[in-house]
Parts: C-alpha cells; sequence; structure tokens
C-alpha cells in the first residue's frame, strides 16, 4: 500500500511540474550538472541553445558546457555563492533576446535543496516569463508620458514664471548682488537643469568682465579658474559679448557644422556641452555684465531655458547697475577712511545726535592711550574736563581741553590751530596743535563735529628744554664771567693803591684763571655738542697705554679736589702698569674727567671715589672701566634719562654749576669710539658707571 501511494506522488509531481508555467530544474550542488528539467524549461534550453544541445542533450551535463561562456561565467559566482552558503539568489525582470531586437522579460531563482544529513546537495533553479507583464507595464507607462506630455508647454512656462518671479522680486526686496545672482542660479539650476551657469560683471575701465558667481554640475575648479577674469579682447565667446545686446544661442554645439562657424577657441565641445547661452547685460547705454549657462542637452531657440533666462535679463542687469553705483558710493567712502588712517595727524568725527565718536583713525587712538574697538562707538566727553598741561620744574601752564573744542564746533564755531591737550588713561597729557569745524548734512544742518589733532607734546618738551637751556646757560656763563670781573677789579684797585701782588692779588689771580678754564669748558661742551649735532665730532685714535692715560685723569682730579679719596683699581691685567688700547687720548681724558668730576660733585666730602680697570680673559678684545661712587645717587625714574641732553636730574642740589651736557657728551664719545656705557644706581647710597671700550680698532 505504501509503495502504491508513493508511485502515484510521484506521478502526481511529474504531472504537475510537465504543465507547470514555470521553469525548473534541479542542478548538483557540487558539479552543477542539470539533473532534471520540466518540460517548460526544457522549451527555454531549446530555444536559446545550439540543435546539438536540443531535446533534452543537456541532462547530465554542467551549464557552463552548453552556455555561452559570458553567461556561464556570470552563473558560475551565483551557483558557487549559493551552494556555499544556501542563501537563495533571486532575479527580477532580466531581460533575453530570443531572436533580434525581440526582448522577452523572466525573473529567476536559484535555491539550495540540502539531503538527510544537512548538506546542499541540490540546486534548484526556477524561472518564470514575465513578459506580457512588462509588456503591458511599459504600453501604461508610455500611456501615462502621454498623457504627461500635454501639461509640459504649461509646465514649461510655470517654471520660467517662477523664475522670473524669483529673480524679480529678489531685486526688489535687496540690493546685495552677490544675493542676488546666488538667487538667480539656485532657481535656473532648479528648474532648467543646466550643465553651468555664471554671472560676470563688466569693469569697463580694465576692459574685462569679472567672475562673480558660478555653478558648474562638476564644481570643476579648473574651468571656474579659466573664467575668473575674461578680457574683452579674449578669444572665447564670452569675449565678445560687450559688442551686442542680442542673447547668443548655439543649440547643439556637438554639431560639426555649428562648430565650424564658431571661433578657434571653443571648449564647448571638449567640455560635452550642447546647448549654451549667453546674454549680454545691459542697463540703459551700459554694459553691466553677462549671465551665460549650458545643457548637456540641445535646446531650442524658442525653448523654455531661453524664455527663462530672456526673462531674468532686465532684473539682473538693473541689479547690476544698482549694486555698481552703491559699490562705487562705498569705494569713495572707503578711499575718503583709508586717506584719513594714512594721515599722520589725529582725525576724530563727532555725531550731533548721539554725541558718540563714529570715526577715528590709529593715530587718535594712541594719542588718547586707547583701542580703536574701544575708541568707535563712545560718548566723545566721557571721564574728559579741562585739564592743565603737566608741570615742568616748577611752572604750571593750562591748554583748552579738546572736548570744549567739539562742543564749540557742534555750536557752529570753526577754530584753527588751537592748542589743546588730551588727558590718557594713566593721567598723562598729550599736547595738539588742533582744528575742529563743523559737519552739515545737505540742509544745513549740524549733525556733527571733526576735530584734527597734530600732537606738538615732543615740540613743546623742546621747548621747554631750550627756554631751560638758555637759562641755564646764562646763568652758568655769567658766573664765571661775574667772578673774573669782580677779581680783576680787585687787582686794579690794588694796583692803584701801588700795592705789589700779595695773598690776596695772587688768590685773585688764581680764581681769574680756575673761572676762565671753567668758562672755556662750558663754550667746549656747547662746541662738542654742535659737533655732533651735524657729525662733524672726529676721533685722532691711536695705539695708547690705558692704565698710564686713567692714572693721569686721577691724579690731576686729586690735585683739584683734595676732600675725595680716589683710588685706582686694577685686576686681570697681565702687566700692572700696561695695557694698549686704540683710542683718542684726549677725548677719552674728557670721558673720564666728566665721570670723576660728577662723583666729586655729588658725593660728600672725605668720601671715597673708585676708579676701576679689568681686561676681562673671555672677552680679551675689550676693557671695562668704572667709576663708583657714595654720592646721592640717581632715581630709578630718572635712570633711562640720564644720558639725555639737557637733562639733570630732580634730586641734584641746583647750586651745583652744569649745563646738564656732561654724561650726554660722555655716552656719544663713548659710542664713537665703538664702546657703550651703563650706570648703576640706588638713590642715596651712590652710583657706579661701566663704559666698555674695544681695545682694538672698531671695525667699521
Amino acid at each position: 500500500m505504501d509503495r502504491q501511494e508513493t508511485a502515484e506522488t510521484q506521478l502526481y509531481a511529474s504531472t504537475m511540474l510537465r504543465h507547470t508555467p514555470a521553469g525548473i530544474a534541479l542542478f548538483d550542488a557540487q558539479d552543477f550538472r542539470l539533473l532534471r528539467a520540466n518540460a517548460y524549461f526544457q522549451r527555454i534550453l531549446d530555444a536559446n541553445n545550439d540543435p546539438h544541445w536540443q531535446n533534452g542533450q543537456t541532462t547530465g551535463h554542467q551549464f557552463f558546457d552548453w552556455l555561452p561562456a559570458s553567461t556561464a561565467h556570470k552563473f558560475l559566482s551565483i551557483f558557487r555563492h549559493v551552494a556555499t552558503t544556501g542563501e537563495p539568489y533571486r532575479r527580477g525582470e532580466h531581460v533575453f533576446f530570443n531572436a533580434p531586437h525581440i526582448p522577452s522579460y523572466w525573473t529567476w531563482n536559484l535555491a539550495a535543496l540540502r539531503a538527510k544529513n544537512g548538506h546542499i546537495a541540490y540546486l534548484l533553479l526556477n524561472a518564470s516569463n514575465v513578459t506580457r507583464h512588462v509588456v503591458a507595464r511599459q504600453k501604461a507607462e508610455a500611456t501615462h508620458a502621454a498623457l504627461d506630455s500635454s501639461n509640459r508647454l504649461l509646465e514649461a512656462d510655470r517654471r520660467r514664471l517662477t523664475i522670473v518671479e524669483t529673480v524679480a522680486r529678489s531685486v526688489r526686496e535687496l540690493l546685495d548682488i552677490e544675493h542676488i545672482s546666488k538667487i538667480t542660479i539656485k532657481n535656473l539650476v532648479t528648474h532648467i537643469e543646466p550643465r553651468s551657469v555664471y554671472i560676470h560683471t563688466a569693469d569697463a575701465v580694465e576692459r574685462r568682465m569679472n567672475l562673480l558667481h558660478a555653478f558648474l554640475i562638476n564644481d570643476d575648479q579648473q574651468v571656474v579658474q579659466s573664467i575668473q577674469t575674461v578680457p574683452y579682447d579674449g578669444p572665447t565667446i564670452l569675449s565678445h559679448m560687450y559688442k551686442q545686446r542680442d542673447l547668443f544661442i548655439i543649440e547643439n554645439a556637438q554639431d560639426k557644422s555649428v562648430q565650424e562657424n564658431l571661433t578657434s577657441y571653443n571648449p564647448l565641445s571638449a567640455l560635452g556641452v550642447h546647448g549654451y547661452i549667453c546674454a549680454p547685460l545691459w542697463y540703459h547705454d551700459r554694459f553691466e555684465g553677462t549671465l551665460t549657462t549650458s545643457f548637456f542637452h540641445d535646446i531650442q531657440r524658442d525653448g523654455e531655458e531661453v524664455q527663462a533666462l530672456a526673462g531674468c535679463v532686465p532684473h539682473i542687469s538693473a541689479a547690476l547697475a544698482h549694486a555698481r553705483l552703491h559699490t562705487e558710493v562705498v569705494n569713495e567712502r572707503e578711499r575718503l577712511r583709508i586717506t584719513l588712517d594714512q594721515l599722520p595727524e589725529g582725525v576724530l568725527i563727532v555725531a550731533a545726535s548721539d554725541r558718540t565718536i563714529k570715526y577715528a583713525n590709529q593715530v587718535t587712538a594712541h594719542l588718547m592711550g586707547r583701542s580703536l574697538d574701544n575708541l568707535l562707538g563712545s560718548p566723545f566727553n566721557t571721564n574728559t574736563d579741562n585739564q592743565p598741561l603737566p608741570h615742568t620744574r616748577g611752572q604750571k601752564q593750562h591748554a583748552t581741553s579738546w572736548v570744549h573744542l567739539i562742543e564749540l564746533a557742534l555750536q557752529g564755531e570753526i577754530m584753527s590751530s588751537e592748542e589743546s591737550i588730551i588727558e590718557q588713561p594713566d593721567g598723562s597729557n598729550v599736547t595738539c596743535l588742533s582744528s575742529c569745524a563743523p559737519l552739515r548734512a545737505e540742509h544745513g544742518a549740524i549733525d556733527g563735529a571733526m576735530i584734527v589733532f597734530q600732537d606738538i607734546t615732543r615740540l613743546k618738551s623742546t621747548e621747554q628744554q631750550k627756554a631751560e637751556f638758555l637759562s641755564i646757560a646764562s646763568h652758568e656763563l655769567r658766573t664765571p664771567i661775574t667772578a673774573m670781573l669782580g677779581f680783576a677789579e680787585i687787582l686794579q684797585m690794588r694796583v692803584k693803591q701801588g700795592a705789589s701782588l700779595d695773598d690776596v692779588s695772587q688768590r685773585a689771580l688764581r680764581h681769574i684763571t680756575e673761572q676762565s678754564e671753567q668758562l672755556t669748558r662750558l663754550i667746549e661742551e656747547m662746541l662738542d655738542v654742535t659737533r655732533i649735532e651735524n657729525a662733524g665730532l672726529h676721533l685722532n685714535s691711536a695705539y695708547h697705554n690705558l692704565v698710564e692715560t686713567l692714572s693721569n685723569v686721577i691724579e690731576s682730579q686729586s690735585i683739584t679736589s683734595k676732600k675725595h679719596s680716589i683710588i685706582f683699581l686694577k685686576k686681570d691685567l697681565q702687566q700692572p702698569d700696561i695695557l694698549i688700547a686704540y683710542y683718542d687720548e684726549k677725548r677719552l681724558i674728557q670721558i673720564m674727567s666728566n665721570l670723576l668730576s660728577n662723583s666729586i660733585k655729588y658725593s660728600p666730602q672725605k668720601s671715597k671715589i673708585e676708579v676701576g680697570l679689568q681686561h676681562i680673559h673671555e672677552q680679551p678684545e675689550i676693557a671695562l672701566i668704572w667709576v663708583k661712587d657714595q654720592g646721592i645717587g640717581i632715581p630709578p625714574a630718572e635712570l633711562a634719562h640720564i644720558f639725555e641732553r639737557f637733562y639733570r636730574a630732580d634730586n641734584m642740589d641746583r647750586s651745583i654749576s652744569g649745563l646738564g651736557l656732561g654724561l650726554y657728551l660722555v655716552k656719544e664719545l663713548v659710542t664713537l669710539h665703538g664702546g657703550h656705557i651703563r650706570v648703576e644706581s640706588q638713590e642715596g647710597q651712590g652710583s657706579t658707571f661701566y663704559v666698555v671700550l674695544p681695545l682694538d680698532k672698531k671695525v667699521e
């Protein structure tokens, strides 16, 4: 009974497979031999195979024996994958050509069948012909396309109107041509699908067009670079657009007859461009630039692409013209700002409406001791009142505050070359020569004020120094002359009385000699200053024994000032009494005499003054000389100025004579020798002056 049921089942299965409207085939999973196929599959094989493999001859053979090599290679990778992984493979709507140009469409799948032990033993292929369904769908799609075609012209008009309206609205609402150009290009890209769109602006002065904005579908930067600047006399189509007003249109740049009529320089065909439109942008009688598009597809002269660009042209032309005029105004203002920024004088503008600083250049910010960012927008009269000029040497002067000048200008007054002051945040004052005037609007109302500052602080300081110098010089020169006249009168009286040269007369003669020498020294110092300023002071250098020169200076100073003890300290000399150096002996004596004279003047009596000389082994080319005293010292704030011309420290005794030239001359003479000088000092404890002197000829 079981055997009979099995036979019937097999018969039923065979009958169903034979009559199933699908191709079914069973393959061996190891070597891919065709084991069995139903009649439908066999008909498929007979229709696509050579006669040798028809009528069931493929059974028992591997599929790559009877399939074309190219097809078999594709199937082999699929069969191996399914036989290895057990994953089914499905393919939908695969096209076959049963006869030339007669396609048939199939769906097929390949599944793995496992034996009782779980191993994949067979591969079952199932193929169904879906040609009728595909053809029916294609017909439905064609019908749908036919229905859609009736709406294309309306849709094209809608897109064109959308582009034109969007561009027109952006022109009405915006002044930023960069933004307008981007909106234009975005709409063109969205609605007419160009390969490229770019807008150029015209520069009539330079006779060229400059790229404003560009879109390329493949973002080819090399192409963008090539159109960045287009000269009017260039070889491209775009170069000559300033000569015409109509759109330049190429329907198909790939057409050979079209290419023959184009200029010799024609990259359009090489770039794969078919359609090309270049629109010259004119606003009244002025050429403003171009709007250019290209397409991968052909275009028509009355097509939507041409109409869309033609609709945009008037609006883009107007936008470029307005932007140009706006740019010219802005550039004019910028040129004015740059001019003001580069002035050596400070410039500041205040608005009348809110009384804030609207403009200031960097010179003004420096004069006011504030950053430019901090200055702009701030109220001009913040923390500013009429301040006195910094007083010097007990004298006090007043000048007008710059704020007061602004106040007067806002009331309509004009001031020229007024001396004013600017108070800086640290409390210091800057003296300026200022001119101030109101700024008026077109209707004549005052809407601001402008002031120009010329810093004269240094000039005022120089004037003060000159005044002080003349005062000191007149006093210093008058003192020895008065003494000389007094002692001369004493001698005259003694001679009239018939007296011989007694002790009083000899003392008078000695004072006359000393005061004459003092007068000579003062005059010589002033002459040296003049020589230095006019580069007329020259050294007469030769090789001398530095030890001997310093010893002579010390001996001379010791004789004239017996109330101080001057000692000579020598360090690291190979021979205690010899150190040969190249210098002007007269000027070195002047240097050392000035340093020793200062130490004697400003040191208490019976104090010790040390003169040192050292030849440093690590620097054998130089000598170090120092003069150290136990005097009043120099205040820390004045150390940086001690070598300046006419400068005298505030803590010195004003009864001590001097023009404030001694240390200035010392520094200049040391520098001429190729050396340098510095000072260390502590107020109330003395000072030490160090001179570094080259031993050999100075290298120029």
